[in-house]
């Protein structure tokens, strides 16, 4: 927000967006905040959303959360809360971040069963290089902390910020090393009944055995809701948009998805996959 603004932003910036959109009918602002508990204005925000009705959604990394004070003051004021969960060890947490931050996730959940009403509970995990082997530990530590909503994302990166070693080494695994990893995730959902979604990774890239159980749980499934909504209220046609329309991560088309059948569905790979890796893995479902 204040990359955007360039100035420190206010309750009365904030109000006046809000009444601006309460008068047009809606019951969701996003505003993208980085770590918004330690925003200085997010409390007053969330008590100016809270008088006005609005569904408050927040996604954090718990960096404070585990604080009784902290917890205590903002919980309550939450409706949806979605976790970002990397790493539950200190050391994993810390080589993962780079930093000396450490979320304190025993405690972080202690807190949320104390003071949040529990309307709705999500996990997302964003797979990387450093925490691949421990995936299947963390979703079954998210269970048994009642999380029964989780996400599992491919992560994005941007680029002209990492070199190509870096990510290679560090944050992308190849999709075919992911589905090693994801698989026996999947059929541990499945039995445990956790509502599992896979973001950002092309459901060709599973194996073909049960594959429109793969799709189901992927964001290529979820296309519609991927797209913006014109300001007639129309669905736009998904292939008149441009890729700033896109939301939220960009794909890129390859001959290969014509072979397709789930073409109009599929999202297709990540735009810089085939910088990372090549797409000689991509096996799109023919129709024969």
């Amino acid at each position: 927000m204040e990359q955007a603004w360039d100035k420190k932003v206010t309750k009365y910036e904030i109000l006046k967006k809000l009444l601006k959109y309460k008068k047009l009918w809606y019951n969701h602002v996003t505003y993208l905040w980085w770590e918004p508990f330690i925003q200085p204005v997010f409390y007053d925000a969330l008590k100016l959303w809270k008088k006005l009705w609005y569904t408050i959604l927040v996604t954090t990394n718990c960096t404070t959360l585990h604080l009784d004070s902290q917890a205590s003051k903002f919980l309550p004021y939450i409706d949806e809360l979605f976790l970002s969960v990397e790493a539950i060890s200190k050391e994993d947490q810390q080589v993962i971040s780079r930093t000396k931050n450490y979320v304190h996730w025993n405690k972080v959940f202690e807190n949320i069963d104390k003071y949040w009403k529990w309307s709705f509970l999500k996990a997302n995990i964003v797979l990387t290089q450093d925490n691949k082997d421990k995936l299947f530990d963390l979703v079954k530590f998210l269970y048994n902390k009642w999380v029964s909503s989780i996400a599992i994302t491919y992560p994005d990166v941007t680029n002209t910020y990492y070199e190509k070693k870096h990510i290679l080494e560090r944050i992308n695994p190849t999709y075919t090393e992911s589905m090693k990893y994801i698989v026996p995730i999947v059929d541990y959902c499945k039995q445990k009944n956790i509502h599992l979604k896979i973001a950002d990774i092309p459901f060709c890239v599973f194996p073909r055995e049960n594959i429109l159980e793969y799709i189901k749980i992927t964001d290529d499934y979820d296309y519609w809701s991927r797209i913006k909504i014109n300001y007639e209220w129309k669905i736009l046609n998904r292939w008149k948009l441009d890729k700033k329309d896109y939301m939220p991560r960009q794909r890129f088309r390859i001959n290969k998805c014509t072979k397709c059948i789930y073409r109009w569905k599929c999202w297709w790979p990540l735009i810089h996959y085939e910088w990372l890796y090549w797409l000689d893995e991509i096996n799109p479902i023919e129709n024969e």
